[in-house]
């Protein structure tokens, strides 16, 4: 998604959405902290099941909650797993009709969003921040075809991964909840995400990086199995408690998070013992649809936490991409894409002279200090012209974290040079 020109004042309005397989979330703030939607009259009803349900015989769908209660009641057709339909890309048949699952994925984001405007008018949003566990080029496509679907404004949605949320959650906290290491335990239906999130203050910017393991054995339900209710919590805390010192026992960390339902009840009493001892402890739902509030303003209006620190999560691009070109007579380096930025927010199209050499050179700079090294991309059979007489235009574009596509096209020469139609394609990694 490219930048965005939307001039914000205090009215205007942020949202962020977690959008998950078993459930999701909404947030929105203006120049203040960001709040969750509720589905109900209080604060406790914030997690939207992600699924749809239509009534049996009649073309009304709901959402939901809702969804839920009326698939139970056996008075509609479920459609559940929404994200993970709209990746597998096959037609979900109910009722006899077959249905596009990103269409269906559409439509319970309009209803959220549709919900919303109850709360707050659509018209004064400024920018939408969508997070998703894994902003994959499929997952990014998918998106897309959403916004286009709901009519939105492609220029002020943003999309960023449950991962880069958290960092953005985290950089709006008190120095004492970050000054060091942070560890944030996501137990959902696939089992536990423990990520834990390092800072690096002695690199030009700040980096923050992440390091995430998966325990798909350690589930809501794990150890349903012991009949005894005490040796059921006590086995359960026990094996909680081994993960978590696997994980930080041997770092200084500040702060642990747990996410998730699965972490209501009294199970975890040792554990929560372990996590207190020096370090502050937290338990909720909606770090990431706050996180997100928070990167859709600051995309608008950068605050002070915004550039304090890039974070170098597993979607980042982690190389600068540039080339050196004449100027005024003198040879300088020409940014072209900037690492430290979500690999889907980076494009660039340029028009280029050439020199007398048939061929592109672009320098790849690490941002980890690794050495930095060139890749060239020949024009063969482009047609002979005199010095600085042949004008192409160069496209970029990021096709993963270190996949970059280069196109480039003979534009010619004025009215001198006819362009030739002739087109160059290369594909190249930072890493």
């Amino acid at each position: 998604m490219k930048g965005m020109t939307v001039r914000s004042g205090a009215d205007r309005v942020f949202i962020g959405i977690d959008l998950s397989d078993d459930f999701s979330q909404i947030s929105y703030c203006t120049v203040d902290e960001p709040r969750t939607m509720s589905m109900g009259s209080g604060e406790t009803r914030m997690c939207i099941p992600t699924m749809l349900a239509k009534r049996y015989g009649e073309a009304a769908w709901s959402f939901g909650e809702e969804a839920y209660e009326q698939s139970a009641a056996d008075e509609a057709f479920p459609v559940d797993r929404l994200v993970e339909r709209a990746r597998n890309g096959a037609a979900v048949e109910v009722e006899a009709v077959d249905y596009d699952p990103t269409d269906l994925l559409a439509l319970f984001m309009k209803k959220c969003l549709g919900r919303l405007s109850a709360i707050t008018p659509i018209e004064k949003v400024a920018a939408i921040m969508i997070s998703v566990e894994d902003p994959d080029e499929q997952m990014i496509k998918i998106l897309d075809q959403v916004v286009r679907t709901l009519r939105l404004k492609a220029e002020r949605v943003f999309y960023q991964s449950h991962a880069e949320s958290a960092f953005n959650y985290l950089m709006h906290q008190s120095m004492d909840v970050r000054a060091q290491d942070v560890c944030v335990c996501d137990m959902r239906q696939q089992g536990l995400v423990v990520t834990l999130y390092s800072q690096n203050v002695h690199t030009k910017p700040q980096v923050m990086i992440m390091q995430e393991r998966v325990y798909d054995h350690f589930l809501p339900e794990s150890f349903e199995g012991i009949k005894n209710p005490e040796g059921r919590k006590k086995m359960k805390d026990q094996e909680f408690l081994h993960i978590l010192q696997a994980n930080i026992d041997d770092r200084i960390v500040s702060s642990v998070f747990l996410l998730g339902d699965g972490f209501e009840g009294d199970w975890s009493r040792e554990s929560l013992k372990y996590i207190c001892n020096g370090r502050r402890a937290f338990r909720g739902n909606n770090l990431y649809s706050k996180g997100a509030c928070y990167g859709a303003r600051g995309k608008v209006n950068p605050s002070p936490a915004d550039r304090e620190m890039v974070f170098l999560g597993p979607d980042k691009v982690k190389a600068n991409i540039g080339m050196n070109v004449y100027r005024k007579g003198r040879e300088s380096y020409m940014a072209l894409l900037d690492g430290g930025k979500n690999w889907y927010d980076l494009s660039r199209k340029c028009e280029l002279l050439l020199e007398s050499e048939r061929r592109i050179q672009f320098i790849i700079t690490p941002l980890n200090g690794k050495e930095v090294r060139t890749v060239s991309m020949f024009l063969k059979g482009i047609p002979e012209r005199k010095r600085r007489s042949t004008r192409v235009l160069l496209e970029l574009r990021m096709l993963s974290e270190s996949r970059i596509q280069a196109v480039v096209t003979d534009m010619g020469f004025g009215e001198f040079f006819e362009p030739s139609g002739m087109q160059w394609e290369m594909e190249f990694k930072t890493d």
